[in-house]
């Protein structure tokens, strides 16, 4: 049975352990999109991150419960985990936050702003203040604001949508983004990866399925989309699963060539023609820690917690 290490080295998103009856283990490493891994150190690259404010979900930011207090404001412990992972991937280390379906039919957003780490651990996220919650869910202009927004100069931008329920323009977002896969796919739009999230026992799966392969049998060459289902925020892990699983495989490629040692300087595996972003190997009896290097970064990962 695999183990996975608690706090993999950045920017290292998961690190996974299996014992081998010989001794040895199989390491089967995932990198977080590292911005100066993927683009190199001059690159930038941006974060933004949409929170679902229709009315059905006001009660997962506290309010209700009448005079004895309402229920825990969860929405605001999933924002600040979000975003402070967010900020590790965009150059600057500021995300972009708003709410999404705000206003009477929800079709509006609401800026909340741009914080660094610390400042996204601190902010208040209690809903919408200038707008009223939205009766209704249209994302197309959240991924609007994305695309237009916050992507704009940008040489990579990802993008993470909160949601609880049914969108309600659907077809809209899908011509709208089949607009905009097709300039990605012909090289006339920097990347950009949207990633849905889904909170709640509202979530309709299928849609959630549909946006995910939205691209299939267009004859986009290009992923745009990503989803996940977040029953609990609370383990960082998971997080970036839900976050990167599908971003990092074994055919995204983050650096030109690459290689990984054991402690004691023993070549593992090798790539001269790109290495990937997600790859496995073994190490050998008796090691409790490799090193990767690439031309632009060299990262230790001790693994004695798995061993």
């Amino acid at each position: 049975m695999a183990t996975k290490i608690s706090r993999p080295t950045r920017p290292l998103a998961d690190v996974n352990v299996l014992p081998r009856h010989d001794g040895s283990h199989e390491i089967v490493v995932c990198f977080m999109p590292d911005p100066d891994l993927l683009f190199g150190g001059e690159a930038d690259s941006r974060a933004f991150l949409a929170l679902d404010a229709s009315l059905s979900l006001k009660p997962m930011y506290g309010f209700g419960g009448g005079p004895w207090g309402g229920p825990p404001n969860y929405m605001q412990a999933v924002a600040r985990k979000l975003g402070g992972i967010l900020t590790n991937v965009a150059k600057s280390g500021r995300v972009s936050v708003i709410y999404w379906a705000v206003h009477h039919d929800g079709s509006h957003i609401e800026p909340l702003g741009e914080f660094d780490e610390n400042g996204i651990n601190a902010a208040p996220i209690a809903g919408p203040r200038k707008e009223k919650w939205g009766k209704g869910t249209k994302l197309l202009p959240a991924i609007q604001h994305c695309a237009e927004r916050v992507a704009d100069g940008s040489d990579w931008t990802i993008g993470v949508i909160v949601t609880d329920g049914v969108i309600e323009d659907e077809k809209e977002c899908v011509n709208y983004c089949l607009r905009i896969g097709k300039e990605m796919a012909g090289g006339r739009r920097k990347p950009i990866k949207l990633i849905l999230i889904g909170i709640g026992e509202d979530v309709d799966h299928e849609q959630l399925e549909r946006f995910d392969n939205m691209f299939e049998g267009s004859g986009i060459a290009y992923d745009l989309w990503s989803h996940g289902l977040a029953a609990s925020m609370q383990d960082e892990s998971d997080i970036l699963n839900v976050l990167y699983g599908e971003l990092m495989n074994e055919k995204t490629i983050i650096a030109r060539r690459g290689r990984v040692e054991d402690a004691t300087g023993r070549q593992l595996i090798t790539w001269t023609d790109g290495m990937p972003g997600k790859f496995r190997f073994v190490l050998p009896r008796g090691q409790r820690s490799f090193t990767i290097i690439t031309p632009d970064a060299t990262i230790t990962q001790d693994v004695s917690e798995a061993i």
